[in-house]
């Protein structure tokens, strides 16, 4: 019994002696869907390209205060906002446009609760599709509703082939958290998307866009705040090309 009470102590002195990175992995908190009392709308492609980059995902519980978002997230080390439905314009001081828009205020209320609690918590955030729409809302901006409607191109925003396909180049400026990540002034994308960033908050840089215009990513202002958002998906990405796995280990490595 003697021995076994030294080995343990032993060890609990050599995880303590540990560089914190090694005692623990970064626990990200993910952002599913909600549809009354069940979660939806959380495709494995989040959780599993957090655990290829060191990370532990978390699916965050439904909250109805801030209070419990701010508690729930003492627990964790970065947050995941993630793709879904539309934002409700009424957010951002507009009616919803047409039948294209399609809201969920249950879920709306619960992102930005937790959104919110991210800010104030200075948890790093990445943001990516819906995510990053509602994070520019939250921090003061709005959206285009439905881009072909309201900002027609040549690029199909909602493309049609599978996710995993890149369908358009956006260009990334070189003073960026995403250039120095990905490397590359130019990326190509996947598109699953009808609305977008119309006025940017003024507390975030633009730091890519399409080559019609539309915002593809943008980074917070803040000296020291570690936020990324991006309209295309490449949790899906990754399964099809391990360089976009650079990403998340930049947003795990900022957890840590």
């Amino acid at each position: 019994m003697k021995r076994i009470k030294a080995l343990s102590l032993l060890l609990v002195l050599v995880l303590f002696c540990l560089p914190s990175e090694a005692r623990r992995k970064p626990v990200i908190g993910i952002a599913p869907g909600y549809k009354g009392a069940e979660y939806s709308n959380l495709r494995r492609t989040y959780t599993d390209a957090i655990l290829r980059s060191g990370g532990i995902p978390f699916i965050l519980p439904q909250v109805s205060d801030a209070s419990s978002a701010s508690e729930i997230l003492r627990h964790v080390d970065g947050v995941m906002l993630t793709g879904g439905v539309d934002l409700d314009p009424a957010y951002y001081g507009e009616a919803v446009l047409n039948e294209t828009v399609e809201v969920d205020s249950h879920r709306d209320t619960v992102d930005i609760l937790y959104a919110r609690a991210a800010i104030e918590g200075r948890l790093p955030v990445l943001a990516i599709c819906r995510g990053e729409q509602l994070m520019n809302v939250v921090l003061g901006g709005s959206l285009y509703q439905d881009l072909p409607t309201q900002k027609p191109s040549g690029i199909m925003h909602r493309q049609k082939e599978d996710g995993i396909v890149p369908t358009h180049e956006i260009s990334v400026e070189r003073e960026s958290m995403l250039y120095r990540i990905m490397g590359s002034d130019r990326l190509k994308v996947n598109s699953l998307h009808h609305q977008a960033v119309k006025d940017p908050s003024p507390l975030v840089t633009v730091t890519a866009r399409a080559d019609d215009g539309v915002v593809e990513a943008y980074e917070s202002n803040e000296k020291g705040r570690w936020l990324l958002a991006v309209q295309f998906h490449p949790e899906v990405l990754v399964r099809v090309d391990d360089s976009w796995l650079k990403l998340f280990k930049a947003f795990v490595k900022a957890a840590r």
